[in-house]
C-alpha cells in the first residue's frame, strides 16, 4: 500500500496532516508514504525532515528518500516483521 500527502501549498496545520498521515501508514502497514511539497522551497521541505526526526517518529519508520532536481517528494519507506 502506498499512501500520498500533499503539502503544496503550505497548509497551516502541517504538523497534524503528518501526524495523521504517519499513524495512517502505520495502522495499515503501508509500505511507503509519499510527501509532495512541490515548489513550496527548502523551508517547508527542512520542517518535513525535522519533524520526520523526531524521536517519536523516527521509531516508525526504516528510512527517507529525498528527491533531488527540485521534485519536491520525500518518500517514507516502512518495513514490517511477518
Amino acid at each position: 500500500m502506498k499512501l500520498k500527502l500533499n503539502v503544496y501549498p503550505v497548509i497551516p496545520d502541517m504538523d497534524e496532516k503528518l501526524t495523521e498521515i504517519i499513524r495512517k501508514a502505520v495502522d495499515n502497514r503501508a509500505k511507503i508514504l509519499e510527501i509532495a511539497y512541490g515548489e513550496a522551497g527548502d523551508g517547508v521541505k527542512k520542517h518535513i525532515l525535522n519533524f520526520l526526526n523526531r524521536k517519536d517518529i523516527r521509531q516508525l519508520y526504516s528510512r527517507l528518500e529525498k528527491t533531488d532536481k527540485g521534485w519536491g517528494r520525500i518518500y517514507v519507506h516502512f518495513r514490517w516483521e511477518d
